[in-house]
């Protein structure tokens, strides 16, 4: 299958390796026609993407990919299940957006930090301080490891093999030690947010949560993501029967895989690298791509 668009991204904004042009750029090198930038919980990169794209001529489309717990649904184990939402269009500006983006971006930099002093009070950082990471991330409001650790590049300490063992031991798991300064809204009301504020919302890579998408419809999710690399062939073509089965948008990207997600360069071997993707292997098509542009169903 040809994929046109690559539609599900990250940048430098939030948990990416490429910043929001460097992003545009590696996409259409790799000979996509169209991408997103769906940074977790920000809209801070798209300017800086959009003007790059447009500048390259690629095709873009806003969007962002929202964290949402769900406990109206559960996993087999009966854990709440947990959602990742792509949404697009929406206005980030509208006011109870724009307060919930503010509130995400307090969330994971005060985890961050908190997380960050531990760090050096145990010896696992040295010679660096929180300002000299905020002076280096300027502009850029959601900040995770991931900005901590080109902080410390920048200065000389670490290269980007150190990269794994820099998170396994000063974030990684110790995040869930650390309480959120604001909750996750859940699912429904991200759907609902989301739409208020003008956009569409799909599921992102639903491995093994396939067997909600009717309830993620009825809460009025519009589509979902078929051609991911965290979907096995068996998922990715039960997906995409699904969504024209129903009616849904048909979505797809690389996220952290593949080139566009800038994770070879912590492996000596990219093709070691879990998150090897073959290239242009992910995405959606054309036409599915068109339906999600304008929001008009060809079907």
């Amino acid at each position: 299958m040809e994929f046109y668009a690559n539609l599900h991204n990250h940048s430098t904004h939030s948990d990416g390796k490429f910043t929001p042009a460097e992003l545009a750029r590696q996409a259409a090198a790799e000979g996509y026609g169209a991408a997103a930038l769906t940074d977790h919980d920000t809209a801070t990169g798209y300017t800086e993407f959009k003007a790059e794209c447009d500048r390259l001529g690629l095709e873009c489309i806003f969007g962002v990919e929202f964290t949402a717990p769900c406990p109206a649904l559960k996993r087999a184990d009966g854990t709440d299940e947990n959602f990742h939402l792509t949404a697009y269009h929406f206005d980030p500006a509208y006011p109870p957006m724009a307060d919930y983006l503010r509130q995400m971006a307090a969330r994971e930099t005060d985890q961050t930090r908190i997380l960050f002093e531990r760090g050096l009070r145990e010896g696992l950082l040295k010679d660096i301080t929180w300002d000299e990471v905020l002076e280096y991330n300027k502009g850029i409001a959601w900040l995770c490891n991931e900005h901590v650790f080109r902080a410390m590049k920048h200065k000389g300490q670490v290269t980007d093999l150190d990269y794994y063992d820099f998170f396994l031991t000063v974030y990684g798991d110790r995040r869930h030690e650390v309480p959120p300064s604001h909750p996750f809204k859940n699912a429904e009301e991200i759907i609902r947010l989301v739409h208020d504020a003008g956009g569409i919302i799909l599921v992102a890579h639903p491995h093994e949560q396939l067997q909600h998408i009717d309830a993620l419809v009825e809460m009025g999710i519009d589509g979902l993501e078929a051609w991911h690399p965290d979907l096995t062939e068996e998922e990715k073509a039960e997906a995409e029967r699904i969504g024209l089965e129903k009616g849904l948008y048909i979505s797809g990207g690389s996220d952290h895989s593949g080139l566009c997600g800038g994770m070879y360069s912590g492996f000596a071997d990219p093709k070691s690298c879990p998150f090897w993707l073959e290239s242009r292997s992910v995405g959606t098509t054309r036409a599915h791509f068109e339906e999600i542009r304008t929001r008009k169903q060809n079907r």
